[in-house]
């Protein structure tokens, strides 16, 4: 027992300002800013991300609620068209050894195929035309969203020299303070006003 009291009076205090030394680094500092409640960055990015959510969800919105109608009368229009049934071609397929009936049948199923081939280039430019019109609405929303991150910009710049404005009244008050009344000083249990 009389070692251990031993260790404990030599290794004691060196336990104990190791101990406080860890703790008062493991605590966070006090933050110094210019701003009350926060640095000016957060303000900034408050208003960009706000922006850029509300450019979101108007942009769906919009999207939704117009392109519904527009895709109705597109299903409309396709299920109006008159359609042809379709046939198979008989097998197996005909010999080289063509005669005078099979030819008119070979013209009439060249006839098919050109019309076939007609049908799907229209289909192919219907699909064209629905993509450029696509194309031309994805252009105007992003001009609209250049236009909303143009204003964000502008409050932001706002937001910035209001908040410089701030700063420098904050840093008059204590000052003025102190110029106007120096008995106040006096009064005050303590207080002193930085001058």
């Amino acid at each position: 027992m009389f070692a251990c009291r031993v260790a404990w009076r030599r290794c004691g205090p060196l336990a104990k300002r190791t101990t406080f030394k860890l703790l008062r680094d493991g605590l966070q500092q006090r933050q110094m800013s210019s701003t009350p409640g926060g640095s000016g960055e957060n303000i900034l990015y408050t208003v960009l991300c706000g922006g850029a959510l509300v450019g979101a969800v108007s942009y769906a919105f919009n999207t939704v609620s117009t392109d519904n109608a527009r895709f109705n009368d597109r299903i409309s229009e396709i299920n109006a068209r008159p359609k042809k049934e379709w046939t198979p071609k008989p097998w197996p397929p005909k010999s080289q050894d063509v005669e005078d009936g099979d030819e008119e049948e070979q013209v009439e199923e060249a006839s098919e195929v050109a019309a076939a081939d007609n049908e799907a280039e229209t289909v192919v430019d219907e699909v064209a035309q629905i993509v450029v019109e696509g194309a031309e609405g994805v252009a105007e929303i992003a001009q609209e969203v250049a236009a909303a991150a143009q204003q964000v910009e502008v409050i932001a710049d706002e937001v910035v020299q209001v908040a410089k404005v701030v700063e420098e009244a904050a840093h008059d008050v204590p000052q003025q303070v102190a110029v106007e009344d120096p008995k106040s000083n006096e009064n005050c249990s303590g207080v002193m006003f930085p001058v």
